[in-house]
């Protein structure tokens, strides 16, 4: 889980810089942002998603080697 919140944090950092670089330059086109910003969205989610099943998935596998589950 912490690995995930790195990398959710540091995209969220690019994900900023990105932002400001739209909004004081014309740099960048519109609809790549658009793309670049969704992209982002669904990585952050996706890792943030996978780390909670292997976060689940270690903990269900404690109980079961300490005989609490069946």
């Amino acid at each position: 889980m912490k690995i995930a919140t790195i990398i959710s944090a540091i995209l969220l950092i690019v994900w900023v810089i990105l932002t400001m670089i739209v909004m004081w330059t014309d740099e960048l086109d519109t609809t790549l942002y658009v793309k670049l910003s969704a992209t982002m969205g669904i990585v952050v989610v996706s890792i943030i998603l996978i780390a909670l099943a292997f976060k689940e998935y270690g903990s269900e596998k404690k109980l079961k080697d300490h005989d609490y589950l069946d």
